[in-house]
């Protein structure tokens, strides 16, 4: 329920501040419902802006565009003091491998949102009437080859950076980080791979619009 009141100053202008309250009738402050500079929080170190990351199960190409804009100012940033890093740090090898798990993760997060990015330009199936937008699918299937040649030297930055790290004998407490570590020198994970299926699978659907255009320069369905 929204309950108002209305004040009036002295030079006559009235201003009405709007109230909301739940059914035990527990009132929101007014001063609540207005951001204040003291309580502004502004990013400055590689962690902040890492934090800054987020994807609902249901995503935009700005949201991803975000992320994106988000991730690769961290990797222009200095690192928080160790006494503030993501995990405890009570050496410089400790601080050392953590900065290359952190850039490794960050790396792996820019390419799998560039890789997110080209699906949304990208068909699963190119069915037969779908042809009937060939010209606007020929656009697209460009932007998504962009986009996913674009993930490329993120995963092979995120590669080094996990081969860095594993010279260090001990492990973090940064569980899925050093997981994912592992799983990358090992092979388990290999997005090289999964780029070039996505980039094979993309250029037999260019070939199929190619040709049809071709066949009908006159495309009688445009």
């Amino acid at each position: 329920m929204i309950t108002s009141l209305i004040l009036t100053s002295s030079a006559g202008a009235q201003l009405r501040l709007d109230y909301y309250y739940d059914q035990s009738e527990m009132y929101t402050k007014f001063s609540d419902w207005i951001p204040k500079r003291l309580h502004q929080w502004h990013p400055a170190y590689v962690e902040d802006f890492f934090l800054l990351y987020s994807l609902q199960n249901y995503y935009n190409t700005q949201d991803i565009k975000r992320n994106i804009y988000f991730l690769e100012i961290a990797l222009t940033r200095k690192f928080r003091h160790p006494s503030q890093a993501l995990c405890k740090i009570q050496s410089e090898e400790e601080y050392h491998k953590y900065r290359l798990l952190v850039f490794m993760h960050i790396n792996l997060k820019i390419m799998r949102s560039y890789l997110r990015m080209g699906s949304k330009f990208d068909k699963r199936h190119l069915y037969f009437y779908n042809l009937d937008f060939a010209d606007d699918l020929k656009k697209s299937f460009a932007v998504a080859e962009f986009y996913y040649n674009k993930s490329s030297p993120y995963w092979q930055k995120a590669k080094e950076y996990a081969a860095q790290a594993s010279v260090y004998p001990f492990e973090l407490d940064m569980g899925s980080l050093e997981s994912i570590r592992h799983e990358i020198m090992t092979g388990d994970i290999d997005f090289g791979i999964y780029t070039e299926n996505h980039l094979r699978r993309l250029k037999q659907k260019q070939d199929a619009v190619e040709n049809f255009l071709a066949q009908n320069p006159q495309n009688p369905r445009n």
